[in-house]
C-alpha cells in the first residue's frame, strides 16, 4: 500500500504558505492559541482545532479531521502500468500507457530502470517520454532514454490533443507547483485517466513557494482538472491512485465540505 504523501500538518503548512499567513496570524483569525497552532504543525488532530483551523485556511474542515483515516482504494486499469522509484517516504511515480505494442512513458522518476525493465520484459516500444514538470525527481531518469522523443511541458499546448503511436493524450495546463506544467487525460482505457504530476495528490496538493503561485495551483486545478469527469482516475506523481470523485470528497483543497 502507497502511503499518502501528506498528513493534516502537511497540508496546514502548505496552506499557511500559499496565504502566507504565520502562527500568530493563523491564531488570531482562527481564536486559537499560538500553542495550538503549533501542536497542529506538529501531528496533533484534534478536531476541534483541526475544523477552526481549515476554515481560517480556507480549506474543507471535515476532510482534513479525516485525512489521517484516508486511503483510496483504486484500481489500475488495464493498459496503465504505474513504476515506483526511491524518493521520500511514498517515492515518486512514472508511469506508463500501453497499447498494443506502444507505450507512452509519463515522468522517469529518480531512476529508470523499472520503467526500462517493464518495457524489456513487455516487449513495448516506447512512443515518447513526456513530463510532467521540470524537478528533478520526476527527471533524472531522462540520460537513460536514447533515440526516444522527450517532451516537455512548454512544449505541449494547453487543451491540445497529441498523438503517440496510436496513444493519444490531451494537455491540461496545471502549472502553480511548478511552472509551466501540464498533467496528460487519456479517454481509452476502462475510465478515463489523468497523470497529474504534484498537481494533486490523494488528499493533498503540490507545494507552492508563496501566494502567487499557490493562488495559480488552485486556479488551474479548478479550471482543468475539477472540471473532468468525476470517474477520471487521478495518477499522482507520488502518493496512491485515486479519483476526482474521492478527492471532492476528502482533499481538504478541493472538498466542497
Amino acid at each position: 500500500m502507497i502511503p499518502l504523501e501528506d498528513d493534516p500538518c502537511d497540508v496546514i503548512a502548505k496552506a499557511m504558505r500559499g496565504l502566507g499567513l504565520n502562527q500568530e496570524e493563523i491564531a488570531q483569525q482562527s481564536q486559537l492559541s499560538t500553542k495550538q497552532i503549533v501542536a497542529a504543525l506538529d501531528g496533533n488532530t484534534n478536531p476541534e482545532v483541526l475544523h477552526k483551523i481549515a476554515i481560517c485556511l480556507q480549506l474543507s474542515p471535515q476532510a482534513l479531521i479525516d485525512l489521517p483515516a484516508y486511503q483510496p482504494d483504486t484500481a489500475t486499469p488495464e493498459g496503465l502500468k504505474m513504476i515506483v522509484s526511491s524518493f521520500g517516504h511514498a517515492g515518486v511515480n512514472s508511469y506508463v500507457i500501453i497499447q498494443d505494442s506502444n507505450a507512452l512513458i509519463i515522468d522517469t522518476g529518480t531512476n529508470a530502470t523499472g520503467i526500462l525493465d517493464f518495457l524489456t520484459e513487455q516487449k513495448l516500444h516506447p512512443a515518447a517520454v513526456l513530463i510532467t514538470h521540470a524537478h528533478h525527481d520526476h527527471t533524472a531518469g531522462i540520460k537513460s532514454f536514447t533515440d526516444v522523443p522527450i517532451l516537455f511541458p512548454e512544449e505541449l499546448d494547453h487543451g491540445k490533443s497529441y498523438d503517440f503511436a496510436g496513444i493519444t493524450i490531451t494537455a491540461l495546463d496545471v502549472s502553480g507547483h511548478a511552472s509551466p506544467a501540464r498533467a496528460y487525460f487519456h479517454e481509452e482505457l476502462s475510465s478515463p485517466i489523468c497523470i497529474v504530476g504534484d498537481a494533486i495528490f490523494a488528499g493533498s496538493i503540490g507545494g507552492t513557494t508563496g501566494p502567487e503561485k499557490y493562488q495559480l495551483a488552485r486556479k488551474t486545478l479548478r479550471e482543468n482538472i475539477q472540471t473532468l469527469p468525476e470517474n477520471t482516475l487521478l495518477a499522482s506523481g507520488h502518493g496512491p491512485l485515486t479519483t476526482l470523485a474521492m478527492e471532492m470528497i476528502s482533499n481538504p483543497f478541493i472538498a466542497t465540505q
